[in-house]
């Protein structure tokens, strides 16, 4: 909880994702303001809450019309050597199966939670990773049961038994159809005599864009200048808060996700950002707007 440098690195919670970034941002902003640089085009800042569970902060900048008047989006996200321009979207369920509670020794006086899940879980996990249609940028749809709850004793039949799900989507199997599926077979396990409930608790889009933008070349520009990198341009399995404040937005719009960081080090504890990338990321943050604002 305290910054520690050590190795030529920043060590300390949220330094690689993505609190460099974000700083990088406001300092740049601030001494863009201070020295009074910015002669053409105004730059609008924004920090959101929630990113990592629903994006709760962008969907309300979305909706208040911060994102009306862009002509340019990018995120600070950890990813120095590549510049991402599409990722895929994110769905989170929460799956309950309720039955009856027994003793163990009388499995037929009770109704067990868990079977139904399992075979509930199992045969979404068959339907969706073995889906055969996929993004020619992003890849296939991806989907991962997390987090399994049920019983609270070894010889008693559980009554209730609740499921973590996420999917990775698509816009060839994006998530209105991954809700309607999961939906429908839970439906079907319930005239079958089961009790299972769906619950979506984060859906966010994918985002597609043709990533051909003077945003992204001038990028790939400085990247090389300040950092010495061949910047690639790639799509990403991950989701960004783009997912919610470029809905409306079609394939053509300027987005980039690009920021200080190493996107390997995401979520792991002890995460670090190289001290030379963050520093130098404020004359690329700098320079990207002076030269988007000419």
């Amino acid at each position: 909880f305290v910054m520690t440098e050590r190795n030529g690195n920043l060590y300390g919670r949220g330094t690689n994702d993505m609190k460099a970034g974000l700083v990088n941002l406001a300092l740049t902003m601030i001494e863009l303001k201070a020295n009074n640089e910015l002669k053409n085009g105004t730059v609008r800042f924004m920090a959101t809450t929630g990113e990592e569970v629903g994006g709760a902060g962008s969907k309300k900048l979305y909706e208040e019309g911060y994102m009306d008047d862009v002509d340019y989006l990018w995120v600070a996200e950890p990813s120095p050597e590549t510049i991402i321009y599409s990722h895929k979207g994110s769905l989170n369920f929460r799956i309950t199966s309720l039955g009856e509670a027994a003793h163990s020794s009388m499995p037929n006086h009770g109704y067990n939670a868990i079977n139904p899940i399992m075979k509930y879980l199992l045969e979404l996990d068959e339907k969706l990773n073995n889906d055969p249609r996929s993004n020619e940028v992003l890849g296939k749809l991806v989907m991962s049961t997390t987090i399994l709850n049920a019983g609270n004793q070894v010889n008693s039949i559980p009554e209730k038994a609740v499921a973590e799900i996420n999917v990775r989507t698509i816009a060839e199997f994006d998530n209105d159809e991954v809700i309607a599926l999961f939906k429908e077979t839970a439906e079907k396990y319930n005239q079958e005599g089961s009790k299972i409930e769906v619950k979506v608790t984060m859906s966010l889009p994918s985002v597609f864009t043709t990533g051909k933008s003077d945003m992204v070349e001038l990028t790939k520009e400085l990247g090389k200048k300040h950092l010495n990198l061949d910047i690639k341009v790639e799509g990403s399995p991950g989701v960004t808060d783009a997912s919610n404040l470029l809905r409306g937005k079609d394939a053509s719009f300027p987005f980039m996700m690009y920021g200080p960081g190493e996107t390997k080090m995401a979520h792991k504890t002890d995460e670090y950002v190289r001290k030379d990338y963050y520093l130098a990321f404020f004359d690329i943050y700098r320079e990207l707007i002076l030269g988007l604002t000419k």
